[in-house]
């Protein structure tokens, strides 16, 4: 679509989230997003920040973003945030609150089947061994999973 993708992952899935279209990986754990960003764009930030992490991000963003830009979240709001950077930068928050829903499913297969949506599949198991499944996921990184754990049925 044109965009440049700037993204956050810890190192080691640099490459990973590179082949998956990102332009630019920002070590979280050793690097300020907010900085890079700024420094990478020359001070002009980002169109639009997608928050899947929540706690501070909503906070931060507006820091990183161009005027009138957009800061999208997924993340239930826990406690009230500071929003007076965003009210600096004429910013505007979009809250997205998902619910299953037939039409968007199968909208989203058709993206998926043309490719223009990757999902990343981590690990399958079949019904019988959800436990086990489950077990793998909340292992998470310590497994070295990346993406999401399906259920065969």
């Amino acid at each position: 679509m044109g965009a440049q993708v700037f993204t956050t992952a810890s190192r080691k899935n640099h490459d990973f989230v590179k082949e998956l279209g990102a332009d630019f990986a920002i070590d979280y754990q050793t690097e300020d997003y907010v900085e890079v960003v700024n420094d990478l764009t020359g001070g002009a930030g980002v169109d639009v920040v997608f928050d899947t992490i929540g706690g501070d991000a909503l906070t931060r963003s507006p820091l990183a973003l161009a005027q009138m830009g957009r800061v999208v979240t997924l993340v239930d709001i826990a406690q009230p945030q500071n929003l007076i950077e965003a009210w600096g930068r004429n910013a505007s928050y979009h809250f997205v609150f998902t619910r299953q829903n037939r039409g968007k499913l199968d909208a989203l297969t058709r993206l998926v089947e043309r490719g223009l949506v990757r999902p990343v599949v981590g690990a399958t198991f079949p019904l019988a061994r959800i436990g086990e499944a489950h077990a793998y996921l909340e292992a998470g990184s310590a497994n070295g999973l990346r993406g999401k754990v399906v259920i065969t049925v």
